[in-house]
């Protein structure tokens, strides 16, 4: 395997917007998209306590964005050897003692195959609770969700790092009955990409899916040769209709100045074993949105290759 923890290619500085403004682009954006849609500044939730239950209790402060790696390194590339480190990944940010959360694909060298993931590492106490998502055909539903303790991941993660065990005030917003058509965190990035032009504006957070039924995929194992084309990685995609309540974790930045950034990342997880890349939900009358948001003063890109 090929460590690529700390090939830092370049460190983004990014435009921090207040939280009152970012209200505002909540709000405005939401609105179009759903029938009732509320924003506030509120301190962050105890992410320790149900439904999270995470290893920090809170996150925001000193917020930065860790972009690792990407799906170029699936397709056109076919990087599979690239794995990463939170714990060196953390040092490469310049936040050694962080808790991070965030999206990615887990370390399949250590759960023995593909799989999604939930970061979920706190480097102050050592402590992981991170959730990965397998394909296991044995099972009623064709896919398990369980726990690792080991900080490590494979090709590519959205990841969010600050203060371990300290909050901030976060931008909070809760959404229903949706009327549009974008999934609720495309409709929050365009928002900002609309607001903000080509200011890079980076948000972390988590939301919950209260009620109604979300499109989700899980990876499979590698296929035997490469991709040759985006037709065949959607093919290869595993998706499933799964069940609120649902814990994401997400990552979006408002523009990508030429780093090949992912613009938008956000995986999932329960405590009823539904769990994996969230697309869409799927029930817009039934569906019910809560979540908690803060922005990041810069990024660091990290085994930049080209998305597809």
């Amino acid at each position: 395997m090929l460590d690529c923890s700390e090939n830092l290619s370049t460190v983004i500085e990014n435009h921090v917007p207040s939280l009152e403004e970012l209200k505002e682009v909540f709000q405005n954006s939401l609105k179009l998209n759903f029938e009732t849609a509320e924003v506030d500044i509120v301190d962050c939730p105890d992410l320790s306590k149900s439904p999270f239950h995470q290893t920090s209790s809170g996150f925001g402060q000193n917020l930065r964005i860790a972009e690792v790696g990407g799906p170029g390194n699936l397709y056109p590339g076919f990087h599979i050897n690239h794995e990463f480190d939170i714990k060196t990944i953390g040092k490469v940010c310049e936040h050694p003692e962080a808790s991070v959360f965030g999206p990615g694909a887990g370390p399949w060298p250590v759960v023995g195959q593909n799989c999604e993931m939930v970061a979920d590492v706190n480097l102050k106490t050592g402590k992981v609770g991170t959730r990965i998502a397998e394909i296991d055909i044995k099972t009623d539903k064709l896919y398990v969700q369980r726990s690792i303790d080991v900080p490590k991941f494979s090709l590519m993660a959205n990841l969010a790092l600050s203060d371990a065990d300290n909050s901030s005030r976060v931008v909070h917003f809760k959404a229903s009955v949706r009327t549009g058509q974008k999934n609720v965190t495309n409709c929050i990035r365009d928002g900002l990409q609309e607001h903000f032009g080509e200011k890079v504006v980076s948000l972390a957070g988590q939301f919950i899916i209260h009620s109604g039924q979300a499109k989700l995929h899980v990876m499979p194992h590698f296929p035997g040769c490469p991709f040759e084309n985006n037709e065949e990685v959607d093919k290869w995609l595993n998706y499933f209709t799964m069940s609120a309540p649902l814990v994401c974790t997400t990552v979006m930045h408002s523009y990508d100045p030429g780093y090949n950034l992912r613009l938008e990342h956000t995986h999932c997880y329960s405590d009823h074993g539904d769990a994996g890349h969230y697309h869409y939900d799927v029930t817009p009358e039934s569906v019910s949105y809560e979540g908690w948001f803060a922005p990041a003063s810069r990024i660091y890109r990290i085994d930049e290759v080209a998305n597809r």
